[in-house]
C-alpha cells in the first residue's frame, strides 16, 4: 500500500467517525482525540486549517469553564 492510499483510508475514516455530527465543533472533538492533524481535520469538515486552531481552543476554553 503506497502512502498516498494511506492518506484517503485515513481521511475516509475521519469522514465515518464525524459522519452523524453536525456541527464543526463536536466533529473538531472527535478528530483531535482520534490525532488527525488540523489540515486532516480541515479536509474532513470542509474548512479552513484556520478554522479548526480557532475551534480548538474554543472546545479547549470551553472545557476550562466546565
Amino acid at each position: 500500500m503506497e502512502s498516498t492510499d494511506i492518506a484517503r483510508l485515513t481521511l475516509v475514516m475521519g469522514y465515518i467517525a464525524v459522519k452523524d455530527l453536525n456541527s464543526i465543533p463536536e466533529k473538531v472533538k472527535v478528530l483531535d482525540s482520534l490525532r488527525y492533524s488540523n489540515k486532516e481535520m480541515a479536509v474532513i469538515c470542509n474548512t479552513s486549517e484556520n478554522t479548526i486552531a480557532v475551534t480548538k481552543a474554543n472546545n479547549k476554553r470551553q472545557g476550562k469553564r466546565k
